[in-house]
Formats: structure tokens, C-alpha cells, sequence
């Protein structure tokens, strides 16, 4: 056999991590620019490949199929699509109530400008680029062989350190409490992403209306929604709103471990159909 592909179905988990991280680092140091941002597909097309590799034909049949699952209930899609803004909408109110500074005159986008964004790139971009991978290929694999908490905390701790040449920009310029928000908010929306994943039967599609919305809702610099509503903020303004982002972040995913006991709204049919194969020497 060759040595690649019985290395890729002994240690599946792994080989999906080096290709995302090796395919992010290298679009990151290119800038994102050019043939390079097709890279950052790779979480995606590096949970095709290993499923493939590691669990034929079945196994890509159940990846692809998590993407696409959308019956779900409604009630998942309402909070998919409004976790984000409810949630930076506090912090954003925390903040002007400590006296940061309100602008004037904003003018507003209009609501196909903000429904064009959420589809491109917020949900065909960015959330289509990552989520397959990180919670249609890591997270069910994880939940098979641990608590519904850990896994969770796994998947956003290896999702923070994919992140890397991000944060080393913040440490370049000395921004590090920047760093450390950041990593706590990834961290804490990976147990909101896997509360939605275990109710909805494993539903990836509803992890990429979430992810899409909380980069249209985040305010990181954005001229659409609640960015313009920091675009007043002084440097202070802006270093308390990334903190009270984190703490609404870490109050929200510890108030959803608490009221599930941890397990995330976990159940059987989040793994079902699921394929194991055994490893191969």
C-alpha cells in the first residue's frame, strides 16, 4: 500500500489538520491574493481527500450529505442566523453604555448590499472554506470518541491555532489582548457550533449560515451592519469592545454547556450512518 495513504487512514485527524493549516499558512504569507486564495478552500477539500482516503466512497457520500442537510427545523435556522447579532449587539451595547463613542450621519447599506455580503463571501466564501472541514469532518470524528464538551474545545483550540498567521500579525503589532479575545471567542463559538451541530442531526449548512452571519454581524472593520456603528470608536472604545465580545462569547457557550449538562444537545443521529474504518498498519 502506498505509504501516504496508509499514513492518512492510520492518523485521519491529523492528516486533515497539517493539510488546513498548511493550505491557510500558505494563502495567509501570499497575502490571500490571486491563484493563492483558492487555498483557503483547503479545510474543505482536506476533509474531502481524507474522507476519501480514509473511508471511500460511503464516507464521502455522508460528508458531502452533512453539507447539504437542511431540514432541520426552523428554530435552528433563526438562531444560526441571529446568534451573531444578538450576541455582538450586547457587547456593542455594554460598550456605548461605558461611554464609547456613538457616530453620526451613518449611512446605512441597503439590504441587498447586506444580503449580497452574507452569500459572498460570508457564506460561499469564508463559511464554505471552513466549515465542512472543521465541523463536517474534525467535530464528528472527535464526538465519536469523546464527551460532546471536549470535542468542542478541541475542534476551537486546533481552529485558533489555524489561525496563526493572523494572530501573529496581532502580536506583531502589539496587540496582544487582541490575540487573546480572539482565541477565546473562536473557543467559545466552537461549543455554539457544536450545540447546532448535535440538534440538527449534524448539519453543516446550518454551521455556515452561523459562521456567515457572525462575520457580517462582528463589526471587525466592516462597512456593513454593526461596523459601522464602531466606526466612532476611539483605540480604547475598540480594545473594550473586542473584551466584552469575548466575555458575551465565553457567558453564552458556558450558559449552553450548563443548561445541557455538557453534552451540547448531543443524541445518536448526530453520528449516524457515520463510517469508522479500522486503522490500517
Amino acid at each position: 500500500m502506498n505509504p501516504i495513504i496508509s499514513l492518512i487512514r492510520r492518523y485521519p485527524q491529523t492528516s486533515f489538520w497539517c493539510i488546513a493549516c498548511v493550505s491557510f499558512f500558505a494563502a495567509a504569507f501570499q497575502g490571500f491574493s490571486g491563484a493563492w486564495a483558492f487555498l483557503l478552500y483547503g479545510s474543505a477539500l482536506g476533509g474531502v481527500l481524507v474522507t476519501g482516503v480514509a473511508d471511500g466512497r460511503s464516507g464521502l457520500k455522508i460528508y458531502l450529505g452533512r453539507i447539504t442537510r437542511w431540514r432541520v427545523g426552523a428554530v435552528w435556522y433563526v438562531l444560526a442566523l441571529s446568534l451573531p447579532l444578538l450576541l455582538n449587539g450586547l457587547a456593542l451595547g455594554f460598550n456605548i453604555a461605558l461611554g464609547a463613542e456613538q457616530p453620526v450621519d451613518i449611512q446605512w447599506p441597503s439590504f441587498e448590499n447586506i444580503v449580497f455580503a452574507f452569500i459572498w463571501p460570508g457564506l460561499f466564501g469564508i463559511a464554505l472554506a471552513e466549515e465542512p472541514g472543521f465541523r463536517g469532518f474534525a467535530l464528528p470524528r472527535l464526538l465519536g470518541t469523546h464527551s460532546a464538551l471536549k470535542a468542542a474545545l478541541i475542534v476551537g483550540i486546533l481552529h485558533t491555532l489555524w489561525h496563526l498567521p493572523l494572530l501573529a500579525q496581532m502580536l506583531l503589532e502589539g496587540y496582544f489582548i487582541g490575540v487573546l479575545t480572539k482565541g477565546l471567542i473562536i473557543v467559545s463559538a466552537s461549543i455554539l457550533f457544536t450545540w447546532l451541530f448535535n440538534n440538527t442531526g449534524g448539519s453543516v449548512l446550518i454551521a455556515m449560515l452561523l459562521h456567515a452571519s457572525e462575520d457580517l454581524f462582528a463589526g471587525d472593520g466592516s462597512a456593513l451592519t454593526l461596523g459601522l456603528l464602531q466606526s466612532g470608536f476611539s483605540a480604547i472604545d475598540l480594545v473594550r469592545q473586542d473584551i466584552l465580545e469575548a466575555a458575551v462569547f465565553v457567558a453564552m457557550a458556558a450558559l449552553v454547556t450548563l443548561a445541557t449538562s455538557g453534552e451540547l444537545g448531543r443524541n445518536t443521529s448526530t453520528l449516524a450512518g457515520r463510517v469508522v474504518r479500522p486503522k490500517v498498519a
